[in-house]
């Protein structure tokens, strides 16, 4: 008796950005508006079209618009879609630390204190309970997530360089320029890379 085949269904949209998600982002899971028991897949929003995930200490917020004729290059189409825009921020505990520069005549406490990344974008289509919909939502916060952690490593780099300036101006002895010795420094680092 031949073998049954039975036909392979490639997995939608939601499946593989799930899986991604997964594997990129493990523990992800939407804060707000929260619901006890609901799937990651199963995106939710607030009245103002809001949403809020949670992963490794960064939050990402996700705004959703209304719809709109967003494809611009057929300007004869009638589909609505809705842009979606999704950043994530970290919060910086700790920020007492830092002693501030010159006369204030108080110090005040930030009562939040966080960094912010740059802001994903994309378009979804309009219906809210298509599962297109929650695909770009879920493939939004984890593009807002990358470019944390691009900025991260960015950031990181960046601080090292300053802290080798400062570190130089300390050194700098008397009666050289500031500005060539920087210069010159820079250019011993650049050469070692």
């Amino acid at each position: 008796m031949p073998e049954e085949t039975v036909p392979t269904c490639s997995p939608s949209s939601l499946d593989q950005t799930l899986t991604a998600l997964a594997a990129a982002y493990p523990g992800l899971r939407q804060t707000e508006p929260y619901e006890i028991g609901v799937q990651l897949a199963d995106v939710r929003l607030t009245p103002q079209l809001t949403a809020r995930y949670t992963w490794a200490g960064y939050e990402v917020q996700v705004a959703v618009g209304h719809e709109d004729h967003l494809d611009r290059d057929s300007p004869g189409s009638t589909a609505l879609y809705r842009e979606i825009r999704a950043y994530a921020t970290l919060l910086v505990h700790k920020t007492v630390a830092v002693d501030g520069i010159g006369h204030v005549e108080w110090e005040m406490t930030n009562p939040r204190p966080e960094m912010a990344f740059p802001v994903a974008f994309a378009v979804a289509v309009a219906d809210r309970r298509d599962p297109r919909f929650a695909s770009a939502i879920l493939s939004t916060v984890a593009k807002a997530l990358g470019y944390a952690r691009l900025a991260t490593e960015f950031a990181g780099a960046a601080a090292e360089r300053a802290a080798d300036e400062i570190r130089w101006e300390s050194e700098r002895p008397p009666g050289v320029s500031q500005r060539k010795w920087l210069r010159d420094k820079r250019a011993q680092r650049d050469g070692a890379t």
